[in-house]
């Protein structure tokens, strides 16, 4: 072979290289760009976290120990601010009736001791004619007077009615605050109530703070 031919054998070899070369690289960037086909699977949503007892949301509108003392002061107007107008109207009530019955039992008491010392005329005085003595109003002459027998009875009834009545009073005073007092603290009962799925069933749980 001669060097001529020589020559061009290698100028062909170095074109088909040059080709070769020339046709791959496109082939390996286009490979390298190809677009991705995999589906990506989209995240199921967040749980909405439910308030805690520190939110404001389940938070009463007073405290426990001030709806104690609003409703022990004022019978219902705890229960009122805390949004319980029946228990409230209950409450408020029962002062008024006591405040009544009290008033009613305290006017009869005075009565009675006003004529514990009453007592009843037995006989009048009558004339030597035998006719009634009368004094310068026309009203006969007592002679004769027999005490009251029932009067100390009648006292003493009366002072246990109102005593009664005071009982109650003081009675409708305490129940109004630690009805209101309960109220406050179970003011989020409905957020932390809960039914919870456990392997050996669903179970009803309900967390109270005291």
């Amino acid at each position: 072979m001669t060097s001529t031919k020589r020559a061009a054998i290698q100028r062909f070899l170095l074109l088909v290289a040059f080709a070769a070369l020339a046709v791959g690289v496109p082939w390996r960037d286009s490979a390298a760009q190809r677009v991705d086909t995999a589906r990506v699977t989209p995240r199921p949503p967040a749980p909405v976290p439910l308030p805690s007892p520190s939110d404001s949301a389940v938070k009463p509108p007073i405290s426990p120990k001030r709806a104690f003392l609003y409703s022990f002061l004022l019978p219902g107007y705890g229960q009122s601010v805390l949004e319980r107008p029946i228990a409230g109207a209950l409450f408020f009530a029962a002062e008024v009736t006591w405040i009544a019955l009290a008033t009613k039992s305290a006017a009869d008491l005075r009565f009675a001791r006003a004529h514990e010392a009453d007592s009843i005329v037995v006989t009048y005085k009558f004339d030597p004619d035998g006719k009634v003595q009368v004094d310068s109003l026309g009203n006969p002459v007592p002679d004769t007077y027999a005490p009251n027998r029932y009067a100390e009875d009648r006292v003493a009834a009366r002072q246990k009615h109102l005593e009664d009545y005071y009982a109650l009073l003081i009675a409708n005073h305490l129940l109004a605050g630690a009805e209101a007092f309960v109220a406050a603290q179970l003011w989020d009962l409905p957020a932390r109530v809960s039914i919870k799925a456990l392997p050996f069933g669903a179970v009803f749980a309900a967390t109270i703070r005291w």
